[in-house]
C-alpha cells in the first residue's frame, strides 16, 4: 500500500553537513543527519503522543519548528525543497504505546525513498503541508485547533523567503553604518568594522525598534 510523506533536506555548506526530515501519514517524524555526499545517519523517530486525536497536525508543528531551527543553525542551502510524495515503502506499524521498548525504529529506507522520489525545483513548507493534508484526506476542520496569529506583513514574508533560499538581507549601502541578516545571525557594521549580535540582543533590538516605530506613528 505504501505511505504518503512530506519532508525536506537542507545542507550546511561551511561544515559540509546535511539534515533530512520526513513526516509520515501515521504522524511519525523521521530525521537523519550526516556529511554531504555520504549516506545520512538516521536517528530515533519521533512518534506522536499516544491517543492524540490530531497526531499529524501536531507533528507538523514540530516539523515547522525543526525547519526553522535548522535554518538558524546554518543549514541554509536547500538540497531538497519541501515536498509531499507518495511512496511505495511500507511504513513500520506504530504501537498503541509508542515509547520505551515499543518506540518507533529508525527507517532509513523510508528516508532514502523520499529523497529519491522528491521532485526537483523550489517549494515552500506550507505548500508541501497543504498538499500532504489533501493527499491523506485531512480537511481543515479536522486539524488541531490553534489560535490565529497576527498577519505577517509582505516585507516580512519576502524576508523569510530570502533567508530560506540561503540569501542575505542587507541595509542599503548609502551610509557607513548598516546591517546584514543571514540564516545564521545578524551583524551590525560601521564601515569595515562589524559585530555579530546574540539571539537575545536581536530580540531586544527588534522590541526597541518596534516600540520606536509605534511611537513615531502615534506621537
Amino acid at each position: 500500500m505504501g505511505t504518503t510523506v512530506v519532508g525536506f533536506r537542507l545542507g550546511w555548506d561551511r561544515k559540509g553537513r546535511q539534515a533530512t526530515a520526513v513526516l509520515t501519514q501515521a504522524g511519525v517524524l523521521h530525521h537523519s543527519t550526516g556529511l554531504l555526499g555520504l549516506a545520512p545517519r538516521p536517528v530515533r523517530p519521533h512518534a506522536p503522543a499516544a491517543a492524540d486525536p490530531h497526531p499529524v497536525p501536531r507533528q507538523a508543528v514540530t516539523l515547522r519548528r525543526l525547519y526553522a531551527d535548522l535554518l538558524h543553525q546554518g543549514y541554509t542551502r536547500v538540497l531538497i525543497a519541501p515536498a509531499c510524495v507518495r511512496l511505495d515503502t511500507e511504513e513500520h506499524p506504530l504501537h498503541a504505546r509508542p515509547w520505551g521498548e515499543h518506540a518507533p525504529r529508525a527507517h532509513p529506507e523510508l528516508i532514502a525513498d523520499f529523497t529519491g522520489a522528491a521532485p526537483a525545483g523550489p517549494g515552500s513548507l506550507e505548500e508541501a503541508l497543504t498538499a500532504f493534508y489533501t493527499e491523506i484526506g485531512l480537511t481543515p476542520r479536522s486539524r488541531a485547533a490553534t489560535p490565529p496569529g497576527p498577519a505577517v506583513p509582505p516585507a516580512v514574508r519576502e524576508g523569510l523567503r530570502t533567508l530560506a533560499e540561503g540569501r542575505t538581507l542587507a541595509s542599503r549601502p548609502r551610509r557607513g553604518a548598516g546591517w546584514t541578516v543571514t540564516g545564521t545571525g545578524v551583524r551590525l557594521h560601521v564601515g569595515p568594522v562589524g559585530e555579530e549580535l546574540t539571539h537575545r540582543e536581536v530580540a531586544e533590538l527588534q522590541a526597541a525598534l518596534t516600540a520606536w516605530l509605534r511611537h513615531r506613528r502615534h506621537p
